[in-house]
């Protein structure tokens, strides 16, 4: 019986078809991405990766303080710009012309025609014509943009309320005398002078809002002071204040120019942006040398607290961990601040962008304190503290 002898054509197409399946393979595992290829080869995962980095650096401590600013005090004054507050008519007179002469027979009639502007329609309260009849017979007759709002006999000073529903940005008034009727031979005419208009407006600023940034060294009461003045009398004006929203005051007011003063208390501030509201009902008042004042910290100091666990502080001790306090400023001006870590201190100065130190023989197991006071103006926009 014969043996099956395998072709040599057969034999050489396995090795082609293991040569094709070797490239593929590599092939692809180059085209795998970095991490993914790394985990293949070396058997390590993504995660792990990310487990030992998170083991690398632990964040005990990160904040955004924002602007510091040393104060001789335990209070940071912010000046406020005045405010003006009213709800009043102003008036404005315009000449329309020195003299008009009107006149009206059988056969002939004189007219006249003034063109005036209206400038704030929105606002405007009444609109009064006025003049004087030097020499009158007959009816003076007044149309407004067409249509008669004025026909009757005058003498002497004369004051006509226009109608505010007809009046336009451009307006026409014409003057006419009325006819002198079956008296065929007869004539009637007005001698007018002094011929105004006056345009009351209706003025209305009644509530207004200022913004104050707070920093973190402000965390106390505040109290809230001004004058006021009025520019016109008022009986029974209502003022009401709000901070953030949170009404704060609401009261009659007199026209004294005693400072007054209101109390805020610390759960109405927030960290960052603030706004003060000022509103009244009716008058004409100016707020002025408004100031909020805020308790802080002695000498506007900022203080914060961070924890260890005895893991943590084991580690460090240990020297597998040291602990990094870590700055990063908004500027390259000059930064100085005193800054103490469990009542240890130590100075900052410097005019880099950020700044870091080992503070790791500073530390300890528990609760941790951290308080910098500013001996100039800066801003920290970010603070963190790392175990590395």
């Amino acid at each position: 019986m014969k043996k099956a002898q395998v072709s040599p054509q057969a034999g050489s197409n396995v090795a082609v078809f293991v040569l094709l399946l070797g490239l593929f393979l590599a092939i692809y595992v180059l085209l795998l991405p970095p991490e993914d290829r790394e985990a293949l080869l070396y058997n390590n995962s993504v995660s792990e990766n990310e487990d030992i980095e998170n083991q690398k650096n632990i964040y005990v401590l990160e904040q955004s303080p924002g602007i510091l600013r040393p104060v001789d005090d335990d209070q940071i004054i912010h000046k406020i710009d005045s405010i003006n507050l009213y709800s009043k008519e102003e008036p404005k007179i315009k000449d329309l012309a020195s003299s008009l002469y009107l006149e009206k027979s059988l056969f002939s009639q004189t007219k006249r025609n003034i063109i005036f502007e209206i400038d704030d329609l929105d606002n405007l309260e009444t609109v009064n014509l006025i003049f004087i009849a030097n020499e009158n017979k007959g009816n003076l007759i007044i149309e407004l943009n067409n249509i008669i709002v004025y026909d009757s006999k005058v003498s002497g000073l004369t004051n006509i309320l226009l109608p505010k529903e007809l009046l336009q940005e451009s307006n026409n008034l014409e003057f006419s005398v009325s006819s002198p009727g079956l008296n065929i031979f007869g004539k009637n005419r007005y001698s007018l002078s002094s011929i105004k208009l006056r345009e009351s407006y209706q003025l209305t600023n009644t509530r207004e809002s200022r913004n104050i940034l707070l920093s973190e060294q402000e965390t106390g009461n505040a109290e809230l002071t001004f004058f006021l003045y009025c520019n016109i009398p008022q009986q029974g004006t209502r003022l009401m204040i709000f901070f953030n929203n949170e009404e704060v005051k609401n009261e009659i007011i007199s026209c004294s120019t005693v400072e007054r003063t209101i109390d805020i208390e610390s759960e109405h501030i927030e960290n960052g942006r603030n706004i003060i509201t000022f509103q009244i009902d009716k008058g004409d008042y100016i707020f002025s040398e408004i100031k909020l004042k805020v308790d802080t910290e002695l000498k506007g100091s900022i203080n914060y607290k961070f924890s260890l666990t005895e893991e943590d502080f084991d580690s460090i001790l240990s020297e597998d961990r040291r602990a990094k306090l870590f700055m990063e400023f908004n500027d390259d001006e000059r930064k100085k601040a005193t800054i103490s870590i469990n009542g240890k201190e130590f100075s900052l100065d410097t005019n880099d962008i950020d700044y870091e130190r080992d503070i790791s023989r500073l530390i300890k197991e528990g609760n941790n304190f951290i308080k910098i006071t500013p001996l100039e103006e800066f801003n920290i926009d970010l603070l963190r503290i790392t175990l590395e």
